[in-house]
Order: structure tokens, then sequence, then C-alpha cells
């Protein structure tokens, strides 16, 4: 079977990233992928993968019989006539109607998130399925934990559609195409250090007034953040006085315990050290650290 190359286009499960909408990416990532700039994790070798595939089937056949219906595999890739970059393919067809379903599998403790609405990136993942492949109605039939199903339908909705090809199309043609990377959002922060892993040279970038106004909000922040920290020990040091030698304490609205219990292994750095065995399992590393001081040269 051939690869798809997944750099030339944004399919439906990557919608809800580009529009800053995901939990799990952003459209830094995405824009970083699309151009090259990092690889993709590969997990096709990951179990919940291979599970995911192995139940697709047997998921599928349990809305089959449940609403009476027939289901087809329906592999066709979609493609948006107006712009190519733009593709998806559908899980499964109602066969005789215009509806689609799409397979999911999750694991217990996503099953909050399945009582009662829909997450949103599964809302926009089939939503665009539905506007790219000219159908009205949407289903999705979840497998949660191994033993719990659900059943969750979406209307097209043409105006919310619409929104989203518009968004997409501005991220593939300003960013994509002119390799500029959109703004990095709070979930980026950790990702910094795969996309500049580090400083190749010693100079001061100029920045302007829009970039201190960022370092002063940062500072601004963390500083209150430490008068929060500080205000939040005391009064969890006046709990802990109340509570004593007892398990815990409850008021009319609260439960609070104060439990022993078992931590991580502690290593004795300093019992490898003078056995001399400490070296043998530590390896240099190199991290980027950002710090904040004011410019002397004012």
């Amino acid at each position: 079977m051939t690869q798809i190359d997944r750099t030339k286009f944004i399919g439906s499960s990557e919608v809800a990233g580009v529009l800053g909408l995901s939990r799990w990416t952003t459209p830094l990532k995405i824009w970083s992928i699309k151009t090259g700039v990092i690889e993709a994790e590969d997990i096709s070798g990951k179990e919940f993968v291979e599970w995911g595939t192995r139940l697709e089937n047997v998921v599928a056949e349990k809305f089959s019989e449940k609403n009476k219906v027939k289901l087809m595999a329906y592999k066709k890739r979609y493609v948006h006539k107006k712009y190519p970059f733009l593709q998806m393919e559908l899980d499964r067809l109602i066969v005789g109607t215009d509806e689609i379903v799409e397979v999911k599998t999750c694991t217990e403790w996503k099953a909050k998130e399945w009582d009662e609405n829909i997450p949103q990136e599964y809302i926009l993942q089939v939503m665009f399925a539905l506007g790219l492949s000219g159908r009205k109605i949407g289903h999705l039939a979840v497998l949660i934990g191994g033993n719990k199903y659900r059943e969750k339908t979406i209307l097209f909705d043409e105006e919310l559609y619409n929104d989203m090809i518009k968004k997409c199309v501005y991220f593939w043609e300003e960013h994509v195409l002119k390799n500029v990377p959109p703004m990095a959002v709070g979930d980026d922060n950790t990702f910094m250090v795969d996309l500049y892993p580090e400083n190749k040279t010693e100079d001061l970038k100029v920045a302007n007034e829009e970039v201190e106004s960022w370092i002063a909000h940062l500072q601004e922040t963390k500083m209150h953040m430490k008068e929060m920290k500080k205000e939040a020990d005391e009064m969890e040091s006046k709990i802990k006085q109340v509570i004593g030698e007892t398990t815990g304490l409850k008021t009319e609205k609260y439960v609070v315990t104060w439990k022993t219990q078992n931590g991580a292994p502690k290593y004795l750095k300093a019992q490898m050290i003078n056995d001399g065995v400490f070296e043998d399992y530590t390896e240099a590393t190199t991290r980027r650290v950002m710090r904040v001081a004011l410019n002397k040269e004012r």
C-alpha cells in the first residue's frame, strides 16, 4: 500500500489543531510537521493504534446491529474541489443514506467526556468530513474502556463548516506555504525545546514594544504566582496544624485528609558517590533556560 504523505494536506483529525481547539496539538506543532521542521511521531506500532484498528470492526458491527442498518467501509479519499490541500477519508457509510459513521475507542478515563457532550475535536472532525463528502448527518460510535458503548449524532452546520474551511485555508496559505510559523500558545511552552533545541549564536535580538509588554506581563504574572503560592502554603500549614496527628478533619462543606503514604524510591546519591558507582549511571545533559533581567544599557 502506498504511504500517504501527510505533509501535503490537512486531514479531518488535524482541523481542531489548526483552529487552536485541540487538547493534543497546536497550530505551531502542526505547522512544524507540515513544513518539515520536525518529523511527526510514528505511532503505527503503538499498542493503542493496533487495538483501535482491531476493535473498529467490532464497534461498527455494534452500531449496525443496534440501529438495524448496513454499514460499508468506504476508504475513498475526498479532496476539496477548490483547495486540494484539504482532504479526508470516511470510516463507514450507512448504505442507502447520506449518513456517515466515525468509529472511536478510548480508555475509561475518557468516559465523562462522552456522558453528555461530544469532545469538540470530534465535532470538528465529523463536520469537516460531512462537508467534504457532501453529507448531512454524522454518527460517532464509541467504545469506552472496552466495555461501554456510546453513540452521538452530529448534524451538518454549513456556517460552521465554511468558517472552518476559511481558517484552514488561511493557515495553509499564510503559514505553511509562506513558511511563517503561527504564534505560539501556552501548550507550546515545552515544545519550544523541540523546535529550538539550542542557541546557535550569542547575539541578542532587538525586540519591539509588543514583545516588551509580553515580558512585563510574564514578570507580573510570576510575581502574583509567587505571592499566591506563599498564601496557599500559609493556609495549608494552618490546616495541617489543626489536623495534627489525626487522619484529617471535616467541615460542613469539606473533608480534608493528611495521611501517611509510601513515596517514590529515594536514591542515595551520597552513598553511590562514596561507593564510586554514581558516574557509571549518569550522563551529561544540556537544556535551554530562559531568564529575565533588566537591561542595564537603559
